[in-house]
């Protein structure tokens, strides 16, 4: 695989080896990145509570990543151990997703999760109202491009300080050869594991923010006849993706999303060279799905960050609990930028990324921009909450040739 990302942007790292030594060498190379991502997200209001956070990550999320992606945790000591940070912080930045989908009652002692009221001192979908547009990912079909290559694009919306801190990386991995794991070129935060990605074996994954009303903090189950309680084991739900991308077959990755616990919603676009994409709306129990493949009309799928399927729009069990924005207009600006050369053919690379830039409904466009002085709509200046408080924008678009396993980035377009 080859990236033609601009070497002078955000920093190209790559890793080698068995997880521990691709972690140690992550972890060294961008240390100052890692500590800075670090310094953000343990800012009050970034996350849940610190003790919180440290209870979850230790009781909930590090067993559950020993259970289901040991790989993963071993990889994580590494990059705690080259960054010289404790493994409960990049668990962190690893679960930061989840930890900002939900948050305890503003009455909530500092004691522990049991003490506090309702659901365990755990409010549902805690920053619904504030949570930001995230991310729009589309999956284009061979039928849809002028030379027959499978594309899978997104744009990565997300707190501007991620671009102006320079704290996104492009991470290319090359597990060891005993792993009998393919190559990957992924594009995540400095500290992180998996956002987006490509594989060698031409599986492509690219991410959405969904919230619904199944979202919610780990709770602790009883045990031994109710005289203790444990929490479940749980791994951040960024594993999914990074467990996707390590298969060689498409089926297999299904699978590992499938069959791997989450505690909160989140929407996994997944595609493969072999001409078939899959928009999969991942909620705590249940998976909405909605596939293409040869011969599909449109030869494309689009989704930003609202429950869209048909199959969710059919049922009545899960509500969706989107507070509304951009995400209703995103998809159908991208649809517009596309749908007449797709349908006919016609589409290259470049025509991608040009309806990805996007502007109609400036700043929260489909390409979205920071506005000087420009605050969030139910954010007071001096109680901004949750990772996404202040300025946000589309610090990276990427597009994945899934054909060619190559990747172009542009970045803050």
């Amino acid at each position: 695989m080859h990236s033609l990302a601009p070497p002078d942007v955000y920093q190209h790292v790559i890793v080698r080896g068995l997880p521990y030594d691709r972690g140690l060498s992550h972890g060294y190379q961008v240390k100052d990145k890692i500590l800075r991502n670090i310094a953000y997200y343990k800012q009050p209001g970034k996350l849940v509570p610190l003790h919180l956070a440290a209870k979850i990550i230790r009781e909930c999320y590090i067993p559950g990543l020993r259970k289901y992606w040991p790989s993963g945790l071993e990889e994580m000591r590494g990059v705690a151990a080259g960054a010289g940070v404790d493994l409960e912080d990049i668990v962190m930045l690893n679960a930061r997703y989840d930890l900002s989908h939900f948050h305890t009652s503003p009455a909530e002692p500092k004691g522990t999760i049991d003490d506090a009221s309702g659901c365990n001192g755990v409010t549902t979908n805690g920053f619904s109202s504030a949570a930001p547009p995230e991310c729009t990912s589309a999956i284009f079909l061979s039928e849809a491009t002028c030379n027959g290559h499978v594309f899978t694009a997104q744009n990565w919306d997300m707190s501007h300080r991620l671009y102006t801190e320079d704290s996104v990386i492009y991470l290319e991995v090359h597990p060891d050869p005993s792993e009998n794991i393919p190559s990957m070129f992924i594009v995540t935060e400095a500290g992180q594991l998996c956002r987006s990605g490509i594989n060698s074996a031409g599986l492509g994954l690219t991410a959405n923010s969904l919230q619904s009303s199944m979202d919610e903090g780990p709770v602790p189950v009883a045990e031994n006849s109710g005289l203790t309680s444990a929490y479940p084991e749980i791994p951040p739900c960024s594993a999914l993706r990074r467990l996707f991308l390590e298969q060689s077959n498409f089926a297999d990755g299904l699978k590992r999303i499938a069959r791997t616990p989450r505690h909160v919603s989140s929407n996994i676009m997944v595609s493969t060279a072999e001409n078939i994409g899959l928009c999969l709306e991942v909620t705590p129990k249940t998976i909405f799905r909605v596939s293409i493949s040869s011969s599909s009309t449109p030869p494309y799928l689009i989704h930003s960050n609202h429950f869209q399927t048909p199959q969710f729009l059919a049922q009545s069990e899960v509500f969706d609990t989107y507070g509304g924005g951009s995400s209703w207009y995103r998809g159908d600006r991208l649809e517009a930028g596309v749908k007449q050369k797709a349908c006919r053919g016609a589409l290259t690379d470049s025509d991608i990324i040009n309806a990805f830039q996007d502007h109609a409904g400036y700043p929260h466009s489909l390409c979205e921009h920071t506005t000087e002085g420009h605050k969030k709509i139910g954010a007071s200046v001096n109680n901004e909450v949750g990772p996404y408080s202040g300025p946000t924008s589309t610090v990276c678009c990427v597009l994945y040739n899934l054909s060619k396993r190559s990747v172009r980035t542009q970045e803050n377009i």
